[in-house]
């Protein structure tokens, strides 16, 4: 089920992986099982295939499993700053932020990394015609009773025929602070990119950040990134 659906039929938090359940790695073989006998206690890597073999780091490292006492694989283990390359991602990650969501998608990451980077993030925007200089404030759009934000992580996600004249930058912090508190508001991440689309109450934003900065407070933050 996709991120967008699982949020807004499930209750979830900032230690939840939405996409935990993807086949991130490959199902162990018999000659896994081999190796496991031959290694309990030892973890076997796996990196991303298109990486440049010459010069791996721990960034290329996708995950692992730790081999039990009896044969098998006991635990399975997600690298959470995994970077992909762009053949093995199957899209262009062009910031931070969109790194964040892949690996959210993937199981990589939790809803906590997700609502940090949103709000440390630099997102775009675009002004309707009709007030090319912002007078009007947030270009909200209207869908029955609710307000939409349209936002884009990136400006190659951005319409390909926009008029550059109209388009803003603005941080995802503002966007936490003053579109997401209001009634019935939706943000719209890269609406028209397919794979790249996600859509989200501005309520459950700010729950989600109010949580994660609760959770740095306490200094919860790093325990709630400890999944697989």
């Amino acid at each position: 089920m996709h991120f967008n659906q699982r949020a807004q039929r499930e209750e979830l938090h900032i230690s939840d992986y939405p996409g935990a359940y993807m086949p991130v790695l490959p199902e162990p073989a018999d000659e896994d099982f081999v190796w496991a006998r031959a290694n309990p206690g030892k973890w076997q890597y796996f990196t991303d295939p298109r990486a440049d073999k010459s010069a791996l780091q721990q960034a290329n490292v996708i995950g692992g499993w730790l081999a039990d006492d009896k044969g098998g694989f006991a635990e399975r283990w997600l690298n959470p700053e995994f970077v992909p390359t762009p053949q093995y991602a199957r899209r262009d990650l062009a910031s931070e932020f969109e790194l964040v969501i892949w690996r959210l998608e993937y199981g990589f990451n939790n809803i906590g990394r997700f609502v940090d980077a949103f709000g440390r993030s630099e997102l775009h925007i675009v002004l309707p015609e009709d007030d090319p200089q912002g007078q009007r404030g947030w270009p909200l759009l209207y869908r029955g009773e609710d307000t939409v934000l349209e936002v884009y992580t990136s400006v190659g996600r951005l319409p390909k025929d926009v008029n550059p004249w109209l388009r803003r930058t603005v941080s995802g912090m503002d966007v936490l602070e003053q579109v997401c508190p209001l009634a019935g508001s939706w943000v719209l991440f890269n609406p028209g990119s397919g794979h790249s689309y996600i859509e989200m109450p501005g309520s459950q934003l700010v729950a989600w950040w109010r949580e994660w900065c609760e959770a740095e407070r306490t200094g919860a933050a790093a325990e709630s990134d400890q999944g697989d």
